[in-house]
């Protein structure tokens, strides 16, 4: 059956032609302050800070000399990342990264050499409230997501000017959370018309869940590597009639036709409805020979019968090679393949 197929196709294709993190700053060079002697202070400092006596680690600080200071200060903001943030904690945080460092060093920067803070604390407070910004918004998003009430489009405006920050956040809380609390939220979801900046989440629920409605939401955004992935695992999260659909309205995306059309002839067993749509796609201009090649892999006798059957009617009909000929006005190779 398969030869006949193949001569079918022969000819009828003779003579045809196809958010921003924070940065560090750069690193020193030179020799900087030693810090022989001052561990002892660190570890007072840290009790003291734990126990919310700012007056004495402040005054301890004053004491010190310019270098040992900044070098405490640096260090006692980087013991800080694993310490549960108090208000008090956070304001203290705050008002560092506000200061200037005055000791300076020579350091390179793209080839130049510049005065550099040798210990850039107010670089590391900033990093260190960053941080713990977005553990607050982790626990937040964790706890909604998990009782029902998150609101998306609380993150999710275009006029929302902390967007890819929080969207950081929920990613974060949505792969902490078990699938069985996401299923009610990604449905949700699915129904709203609604603002996103890329597809990473969608990614991620869908990855999750297999919620079919926002994959018919991914088809609408621009393509990009994430619905690449989703439309890859697509035939493992969803089975029969249900991914079949899916698929088939993943090829109104142009980009996202010819990956598509693969998957939709690798669905076992292949729905009626999926043949027919395969079968109808023979008389695509520029890409029934592509169909035509899939369906040649497809392990189901009945559809290689109709498959022989079309392609014979198709050889009778006038010009018709021109049909599976391909595109010889497409240039480059579309995403997916």
């Amino acid at each position: 059956m398969k030869g006949l197929i193949l001569l079918l196709l022969a000819s009828l294709l003779t003579g045809t032609a196809t958010a921003t993190p924070v940065s560090k700053p750069p690193p020193i060079k030179s020799a900087l302050v030693a810090d022989e002697g001052l561990r002892e202070s660190q570890r007072y400092l840290l009790e003291h800070l734990k126990a919310g006596q700012f007056d004495a680690v402040d005054t301890l600080l004053a004491s010190l000399s310019l270098g040992q200071r900044e070098f405490l200060l640096y260090q006692l903001i980087r013991d800080l990342h694993h310490i549960p943030a108090t208000a008090l904690l956070q304001s203290w945080v705050q008002t560092q990264s506000t200061k200037a460092p005055q000791w300076l060093v020579e350091g390179e920067v793209d080839g130049f050499l510049m005065q550099l803070p040798a210990y850039d604390f107010p670089a590391e407070a900033r990093l260190l409230l960053t941080h713990w910004q977005q553990q607050n918004w982790q626990a937040q998003y964790r706890q909604a997501l998990s009782n029902g009430s998150f609101e998306w489009k609380s993150i999710y405006n275009s006029r929302n000017p902390l967007l890819a920050q929080q969207q950081q956040a929920l990613l974060q809380a949505i792969a902490q959370l078990p699938a069985g609390l996401l299923y009610k939220q990604a449905q949700a979801l699915g129904k709203l018309n609604i603002f996103l900046p890329d597809n990473r989440l969608l990614s991620q629920l869908l990855l999750r869940t297999g919620e079919p409605s926002l994959f018919l939401m991914l088809w609408r955004q621009p393509v990009d590597d994430d619905s690449l992935v989703a439309l890859k695992a697509l035939s493992s999260l969803q089975h029969g009639e249900t991914a079949s659909d899916l698929l088939i309205a993943a090829t109104k995306s142009p980009k996202l036709k010819r990956p598509a059309l693969k998957a939709l002839s690798q669905l076992s067993p292949l729905p009626i409805k999926a043949q027919d749509f395969l079968l109808a796609e023979l008389g695509n201009s520029q890409y029934g020979g592509l169909v035509a090649s899939l369906l040649l892999e497809v392990d189901e006798p009945r559809l290689l019968v109709r498959l022989a059957d079309e392609l014979t009617r198709m050889e009778r009909r006038p010009n018709i090679s021109l049909l599976l000929a391909p595109n010889t006005g497409t240039t480059g190779t579309p995403p997916g393949l």
